[in-house]
């Protein structure tokens, strides 16, 4: 067991590292696409890896144009 306690963020923090607003933040939620921690019924928190796995599942792959 790691000895690194775990870190919860809150909607405003895990939104900040996405790159996103809140209320998309919070659309997502409710869509079920991004997992999320209810510590109260208004308090939404994230882990790290919540984060992380939401975007590997949802990172579209580059492809380079070729020029014409």
């Amino acid at each position: 067991m790691s000895d690194s306690p775990k870190l919860l963020l809150k909607s405003t923090e895990a939104a900040m590292r996405l790159g996103i607003s809140p209320s998309t933040l919070h659309r997502w939620v409710k869509a079920g696409k991004i997992d999320c921690i209810y510590i109260e019924r208004n308090a939404i928190y994230f882990t790290p890896e919540a984060l992380e796995s939401f975007v590997r599942k949802n990172r579209r792959q580059y492809q380079p144009q070729n020029p014409a």
